[in-house]
Order: C-alpha cells, then structure tokens, then sequence
C-alpha cells in the first residue's frame, strides 16, 4: 500500500496501457453498476422467503449428456462457496477418485440434513448417488483429503455446533466414517472456538501435515480475537489430525494494523512437501500470498495486488486524486485460487472486478456486473508496486444520465497478466446477452470467474473457469459454462479458451458453477462441479426456487483440446435433423436423414428437463419424416433430443397457441 485518502495524486495518461489485455471491453467504458448487496453465507440463515419448488421430479430426468460427464450426485442446497472454490476432489494414484460438495435432499429452506455429500470412483465406475450427509449432524463447506497412510477425511464447519469437524476414515473408498473436532476450546466462554468456511490442505514430507485455516466468528464487538472481526486463523497438525499442535494463529501481518476484516471464502489454500500457500482475494484492500518453505512454522507475505488505500472503509470516500469526486477501482472479486508448481513457486489465478463507493452514506458499495476478466500472477513477478496515481479519468454516465468525472485505478501487475475472459461469441465487440441491462444470474463475479487450476508434468499451465455465455440463455438470463485454457510457457501467453459444458442436448441451457479441478493434470483434466437448468442461485441472490442441482464430474482429454477451434463437445457425424414448422401450432414435422440403418431414441422435454414423450425406433438410411401432434403441448419452449448411438442432436421447438 502507498498512501492513504488524504494524499494528493495527479491524473496519468497511459496511451499504451492495453497492449496487453485482448479484451471487448475498457477499464474506461461507462458500465452497468450494482448495489453491492452480497451477503456471505455461513448457512445457519433460514431463507423463510423462499418458495418450495411445486414439481420436485423433474431434476431426476437429468440424462448423461456426453461419454466424459457423469452426474455423481445432488442438492437443493447450491451455495457451494461464497466466493473461491475449496479442494473438493482428490484423484488417487491407482486411478481412484474421492469427490465431495455440500448437499442437501430437503426441498424446504431449512436445509436441516445438509453435509458433505461424497462419492468415490472405484476407477471403473462411481458409487450411486448418495442420499445423505456424511456426518452426525449439520455442516456443510467440505475440503476434501487424502493423507499418507491413505486416511481420507471431510473438514467442514459444523452450524449445529459452531466449530470445525473432521469425518475420516483410515482407507481411502471404504470403512466407517470418524468424527472429531478440530476447533479449540475458546478460554473466554468455555465453548469451542466458532470456526466457519475452512481451507485445509496435506503437506509435509510424509503427507502427515494438516494445514487449515478459518474464519472466526465474530461481530464488530462480540467474539472479536486479536482485536479484528472476522480474523483468519491457521490450524496445524503433524499427525494426520490425531492432534493439533497450532490452533488459532494469526498469521504475521493478517492483523488489524493492516486490515479491518476478512471475508468468508476470499482465500485458497494449497501445499506440497515443506511448502503451503495461502492466498487472499480482498475486494478494498490488499490481495496477497503468505508462504511458508517449512511446514507452517515460519510465513513471508508477498503482496499481488496492492490496494491503493491503507485499511479503506466503506463510506469514507475512495477519493485518490483528493478532487471532491470519488474514483472507481479493479480489484478482486473475491474468487481465486493458488497452486504450487514442482518448484514450489506459486501460481495466482483470480476474477477481476470494477467496484465503486459513489454514495458515501448507504453503508455499501457497488460492482459493475460486466466486468469481464481472470488475471493471473506468479511468484517471479514479484511484489506489485503500484502507485496510488490514478490511470484515467472517465465522464461517468450515472442511471438518471448525469454525467460525473470519475478517477479509475488498476494495479500494473494485474493489467499486465489478464489471461482470460468471457467469449464474445456472436462477434458484435461485447460480451453482453438478454440480461446485459439487469435481472442477470446473482454470483457478485466477473464474468470470467471461479478460477481452478492444475500443472502437468512437462509444466504446462491449465486453468478453468465459469464463464458468461451470451448465447446461451433461458430468455431472461445467460447462462455460466465451464471453459479451459492453458499456457505452456509459464505463464506467458493463453490458449483460446475452449467450452468444456457438456450442454449438447440442452443447446447450451445449463448453469455450470463452482468447478473444483484435480490440481495435477496428465492426459485429463478432471474437474467436479455443479450443474442445473436455472442461471443463479436458490440460497442467495437470485432466491430461485428450491429444487435440484447435480453434481458432475467431467473427464477432458488434454489432447487435442486446443487443436481446432470447435468444442470438444460439438457432435460430429452425418445424422441431419430438422422440424418444421417452428414455432408450431397444432403439428411439426421431424425430418431425419441418416447414413446407414440406425436404432433412434427420440425424446421431448420441457424447459425444466420433465420429460413428455420418449419413443425408440430402427430408421432406414435417408430421410425419414415423423409427424407429431403438439396440439395438447402447453405453450412454451421445448427441447426434441435425437440420440443415435451414442451421440446426441437437439432442436429447440415453440409452441404458440
């Protein structure tokens, strides 16, 4: 940090700023701003506002839409994280793999059976779908983890009993779930420390060492530890978790002569051998790394992005040219996350985000929901020193069309290592769809955002991430789609980044979200993530209704993956299908042409994925045309799925009355 608010900082000029941001949009373009109205999740809330979804089934009509996704689980309960992504899948040595998420199978906003939901890959095929949490009773944020002696644990706060709980069993795949507790015994009130939205990561050189942090507890004046609300606090076990010999610890600088507070979820946590990494994405303050090279005794800070104000606090005024005008900033927008490579150097990804506090007495600030970027930050950067000058000025277009000069700052490091963004896929110069003006999906992130990343062996880069997919919408709101790319120069330069959704039946309509990717990549990219038909969330923002969200895991072939600019689900074959007339009335016709003499499985569902008819037949080669009644369909949109073999086409059919 430079300076603080009452410092004088001149206007800078930079002609050349942007050669290195491939981008649609400009930090200086008059954007759509936000009431930032994020309320972070712990989820002991009761959302007594929310509806109960009237048609509970229809979730269960969810098909395996391509040979590389399986759904392996469910919830109704799909807040996954307030903001980065944990470790939530853990792909073992003989192929194994242990994947975890927080579930819920109540269609009632209380949520009262939620936990870890877990499932395992026996490395032929997954279990069933489980049905229930792991634990005793209600939690929920899993970190997901294998130690040395092949012990496998959940790590989740519990919001029955506000601490930190460890269910493990001693064999990875099978045996009897353990609980425990992790959290200390809180001197002041005889009660176990009020620990939530922990981070926990294997390290030492036995995979013996737990490292995990938390969040405690806390208002501005009731459950206050180390003089700061909300303080980060590391936990440190040597022996698997049997017992812990650091608990509670503020790490060096994370204290309240550098910060005001912490957020819920802003933070990664990694490790490999005597290094572990935590890194922070703060939103009015400084984002950074704070290392230790020796199993957690002793930590170095490094900072990524430096906020150009010391300790700012909303409503003060972010003012940094001192004019009488408050300026506009490119921060974090709290989703992130940290990987180490073989030479244990860490690697920053995070979603960028424009923030402003222009009415300096409604208690918040805004965000500028089509900010649209994931910057990328290594250990052999450096530090950033960014200056508190202000990069330009912008006449800001407020909503009743007052026109205000408005200072903008970004950081130099962060401008110079923008790596990826949400596509403009219809070519028009914006990355914007139906809801560019309002009523857009509520995840308060960037438009390219959730970031997870992973190294292969020959240390090439992979990043993945939930992106804003402007042609594919529900006619309200865009949906989110899992992209990749990668680098495979350290950093350097970017591939295209690649649409991985499996989305061929559904024309794109699925939401795909808080991907949690296996940090080591070798031939595949595994990643496990939640997936639904509605853009947004039932817990927090949008408030949709309650209903069923699955859990996938998707399996992506690195080779080959950015060899053509065509998605590696885009069907290739010489099936042609076609209806006519659409929008249809009382009838349409299926025209389908195919090479040779097939075996069709010909199905309809609606936009919530209830299926209406489903019919197999033998077609001849050549053209076939199937007539079909709509005239009892309700009004609406719908979607006919063709399947031939295992390939799958679809067509959008309206029903107008």
């Amino acid at each position: 940090m430079k300076k603080t608010i009452t410092l004088l900082a001149g206007i800078l000029v930079c002609t050349g700023l942007f050669a290195q941001v491939n981008s649609s949009q400009s930090y200086t373009k008059n954007l759509l701003k936000a009431v930032n109205n994020k309320v972070t999740m712990s989820g002991e809330e009761v959302l007594s506002h929310l509806m109960v979804n009237p048609n509970p089934t229809t979730s269960l009509n969810t098909k395996l839409a391509s040979a590389n996704e399986v759904v392996i689980g469910t919830t109704t309960y799909d807040l996954q994280s307030n903001a980065a992504v944990q470790n939530r899948i853990v792909h073992h040595d003989d192929g194994t793999i242990s994947a975890g998420w927080t579930t819920s199978q109540e269609l009632t906003q209380q949520w009262s059976d939620r936990g870890t939901g877990y499932n395992f890959f026996d490395g032929t095929n997954w279990g069933g779908n489980p049905t229930a949490r792991l634990e005793s009773s209600r939690g929920g944020w899993p970190s997901i983890i294998v130690m040395g002696s092949g012990k496998e644990a959940s790590i989740t706060h519990n919001t029955d009993n506000s601490y930190i709980n460890m269910t493990h069993r001693p064999a990875v795949g099978t045996g009897t779930w353990t609980e425990q507790i992790i959290s200390s015994i809180d001197d002041s009130t005889g009660l176990y420390r009020d620990l939530t939205w922990n981070r926990t990561a294997v390290g030492g050189l036995n995979k013996e060492t737990l490292h995990m942090v938390g969040i405690a507890n806390a208002s501005d004046t009731v459950n206050v530890v180390y003089g700061i609300p909300n303080a980060l606090l590391y936990y440190r076990s040597q022996d698997e978790g049997v017992t812990w010999d650091i608990q509670d610890m503020q790490l060096p600088t994370l204290d309240s002569a550098n910060f005001n507070r912490f957020s819920g979820d802003s933070y990664s946590l990694t490790a490999e051998g005597e290094t572990v990494v935590l890194a922070y994405f703060n939103d009015w303050g400084d984002s950074f790394i704070i290392k230790s090279i020796d199993n957690g005794t002793n930590w170095t800070k490094t900072i990524f992005l430096d906020f150009p104000v010391d300790k700012y606090k909303t409503d003060s005024g972010f003012d940094l040219d001192n004019n009488d005008t408050t300026d506009h900033v490119y921060t974090t927008d709290g989703y992130g996350t940290v990987i180490l490579d073989d030479n244990g150097q860490a690697h920053v990804f995070y979603g960028v985000m424009k923030n402003a506090d222009d009415d300096l007495s409604d208690g918040g600030s805004s965000w500028f929901p089509s900010t649209n970027w994931i910057a990328y930050w290594n250990e052999s950067y450096g530090a950033d020193y960014s200056d508190s000058t202000l990069k330009d000025t912008i006449g800001y277009v407020d909503a009743a069309g007052i026109v205000t000069p408005r200072g903008i700052w970004w950081s130099d490091i962060m401008n110079d290592h923008i790596v990826a963004q949400a596509p403009d896929l219809n070519g028009d110069g914006i990355v914007g769809g139906v809801d560019s003006t309002g009523g857009y999906a509520l995840y308060y992130a960037s438009r390219a955002s959730m970031p997870n990343a992973g190294i292969s062996a020959n240390g090439e880069i992979y990043l993945s991430f939930s992106g804003y997919t402007e042609t594919a919408d529900n006619g309200s709101q865009v949906y989110r789609h899992l992209y990749i790319t990668k680098s495979s120069d350290g950093g350097s330069t970017w591939k295209t980044p690649v649409d991985v959704t499996p989305n061929v039946s559904w024309i794109g309509m699925k939401e795909c979200v808080f991907g949690s990717m296996v940090p080591t990549v070798d031939d595949k990219i595994r990643i496990v993530f939640q997936m639904d038909n509605e853009p947004g969330l039932i817990v927090r923002g949008d408030e949709d209704l309650v209903d069923f969200n699955d859990i996938v895991y998707i399996e992506i072939d690195t080779v080959g993956l950015f060899g053509t600019s065509v998605s590696v689900n885009d069907i290739k074959n010489t099936t042609q299908f076609t209806v006519y007339p659409n929008p249809a009335n009382d009838y349409t016709s299926i025209a389908i042409s195919l090479d040779k003499t097939e075996k069709v499985i010909l199905t309809i569902v609606d936009l919530l994925g209830k299926e209406i008819s489903k019919e197999e037949k033998v077609l001849f080669s050549g053209k076939t045309t199937e007539r079909l009644d709509v005239s009892n369909f309700q009004n609406g949109v719908y979607f006919i799925n063709l399947q031939v073999g295992n390939k799958i086409t679809t067509q959008k059919l309206v029903i107008t009355k």
